[in-house]
């Protein structure tokens, strides 16, 4: 679409056929269009089966809707450098790194002051077994302050975790100058994608971030979760939980993992989300992102004139 032809995307919404809202609510769960639903239910209506462990003709259909769904992912992020690991959500993509990264003690990771507590606690936690956290805190503007996470940073900082786009405040964070600052100190990089994802264009080949974390339902998909790492990075990376289909060998006293994404999916997995999720991929690129961000920002100004000729707002 060249521009956003709001009456035409609603009518792709089912639920606002059946009610007269106004959804504000799409920071945490945005709603589905039918190409989505349909994509689940072809799952559930027509498959049903399980993926990568089985020899008969739906296993077979299946493996290959789960591939395309994984390639249109990871094309609509330009993510052809990363691992695609499928989770629950940004939550466990996100613990799957801080207790993943073989973390010592006295190294240092480093926050923005305006992380949702997926992107919070699990540093506090890693605070018992002597990693330090500490938080940059925002300039009295309340942007990002650079200058303050230059100071920061030294050789013991093993990893920078900040949120793209804050869920508090809407406040998009100077991504590209912080991943290259960090980088220069020789420091990893994580992106909390989550409220990003489905309001902005995000290239990963472009931001170069080492793991990138969103959430499907924030982007017009289903409940589901994917954590991009860059590849060279996957064996330096322990998995979350381990099981079914992250081997390659296991005897009844050893094992050996598989060096790819398959070793972080341990048994079954969610295929209906997977396919929803790429069918929503699908769906935001026929929309545009550059138009959902252009349209976005024209709704914010006419918001923040209103509240202008309110007192006391």
């Amino acid at each position: 679409m060249g521009s956003l032809n709001v009456a035409e995307i609603r009518r792709d919404f089912p639920v606002l056929k059946e009610k007269e809202i106004i959804y504000l609510d799409n920071a945490c769960m945005t709603l589905r269009p039918k190409q989505v639903i349909d994509a689940i239910k072809w799952y559930y209506e027509n498959n049903c089966a399980c993926s990568g462990r089985s020899l008969h003709k739906l296993s077979e259909e299946l493996n290959e809707s789960i591939a395309l769904a994984r390639e249109t992912i990871k094309k609509f992020f330009n993510a052809h450098n990363y691992e695609l690991i499928f989770t629950k959500n940004t939550t466990e993509a996100i613990n799957t790194v801080a207790f993943g990264m073989k973390f010592k003690r006295g190294t240092k990771v480093i926050t923005s002051d305006r992380e949702h507590n997926s992107n919070l606690v699990p540093w506090l936690v890693l605070r018992r077994a002597g990693v330090k956290h500490f938080a940059v805190p925002s300039a009295e503007n309340f942007e990002f302050n650079l200058e303050s996470l230059h100071k920061m940073l030294d050789k013991k900082v093993k990893l920078v975790s900040v949120v793209h786009i804050s869920n508090i405040d809407g406040y998009r964070l100077p991504i590209e100058e912080i991943i290259k600052l960090s980088h220069d100190f020789g420091a990893k990089v994580l992106v909390d994608g989550a409220q990003s994802a489905g309001h902005i264009k995000v290239d990963l080949k472009k931001l170069d971030p080492d793991f990138f974390t969103i959430s499907a339902h924030k982007a017009c998909g289903p409940i589901i979760g994917c954590l991009f790492v860059k590849k060279e990075l996957v064996d330096k990376l322990k998995p979350l939980i381990y099981g079914g289909g992250t081997v390659s060998n296991t005897t009844l006293n050893s094992f050996k993992l598989i060096n790819d994404y398959r070793k972080f999916e341990a048994g079954l997995q969610d295929y209906a989300g997977i396919i929803g999720f790429g069918e929503a991929c699908n769906y935001l690129k026929k929309v545009g992102m550059k138009n959902i961000e252009k349209h976005e920002k024209v709704l914010t100004a006419k918001l923040m004139k209103a509240f202008a000729n309110i007192d006391n707002v």
